[in-house]
């Protein structure tokens, strides 16, 4: 039985991530802002004993290194870590606000960073930590350019480089870092003109993530494991 720990646990793919886990058997510890108001969430607690649920908020450091020091006193290991808490604030270029580009940079950045820096001693031997990014995040991305996203697909370029620059001291520990597109996926920030379900998203991103080696520390690749260009 693996031990697996997601952000952003929620709703949509944070969701669905911890419900095809848990399924399968496996301990999850799933991790969202506010658990008053994750109802979902908190039945699938309800309905598998292995499903345990904690707060994370992941831009205060003083929760992140709260809940990384309670998993090291128990003295878990986390086989794969997803780092999949995120915001898409849709502001046009010429309507941007420094608040809400801050907010963004500081969700989807700051914080993915300060948690591969806070779990990597709770990692097992091999772990993985998958940070969700986008294809928005490729430079060779040329869909909606000068759209409403433009902070959101900054955040995940960002994110993509944090992923580069952390990825080789930490297999060096032997943890696997990398940043994965789930896809274009039909959820509250992906819109319902999106191609794929949670459900199936998620179903190939964990064979993807089951196959990932150490040689594959740094990449950025689809859900389905096809590299992405920077």
């Amino acid at each position: 039985m693996a031990t697996i720990l997601v952000t952003g646990a929620s709703r949509g793919i944070g969701l669905e991530l911890a419900c095809q886990y848990a399924e399968a058997g496996d301990a999850v510890i799933a991790t969202c802002r506010d658990t008053d108001t994750a109802k979902a969430l908190i039945h699938l607690s309800e309905s598998y004993e292995n499903v345990e649920v904690q707060t994370l908020d992941v831009v205060d450091p003083l929760s992140i290194l709260s809940l990384a020091s309670m998993l090291s006193k128990r003295g878990d290991k986390l086989d794969a870590l997803y780092s999949n808490a995120g915001i898409a604030v849709a502001e046009k270029v010429g309507e941007w606000s420094a608040d809400s580009f801050s907010a963004t940079l500081e969700t989807n950045v700051v914080g993915p960073a300060m948690i591969m820096q806070a779990f990597i001693k709770v990692m097992a031997p091999g772990g993985k930590i998958i940070n969700v990014s986008s294809r928005m995040g490729s430079f060779d991305f040329d869909i909606n350019l000068g759209g409403e996203l433009s902070s959101y697909a900054a955040s995940k370029s960002a994110l993509n480089m944090v992923v580069r620059q952390v990825a080789p001291s930490l297999r060096d520990r032997g943890v696997i870092a990398l940043a994965v597109s789930p896809g274009w996926v039909k959820t509250d920030m992906g819109g319902h003109e999106a191609t794929l379900t949670p459900e199936e998203s998620v179903r190939t991103m964990i064979e993807t993530v089951a196959k990932l080696t150490l040689e594959d520390a740094g990449s950025f690749i689809e859900y389905t494991g096809e590299e992405i260009p920077w």
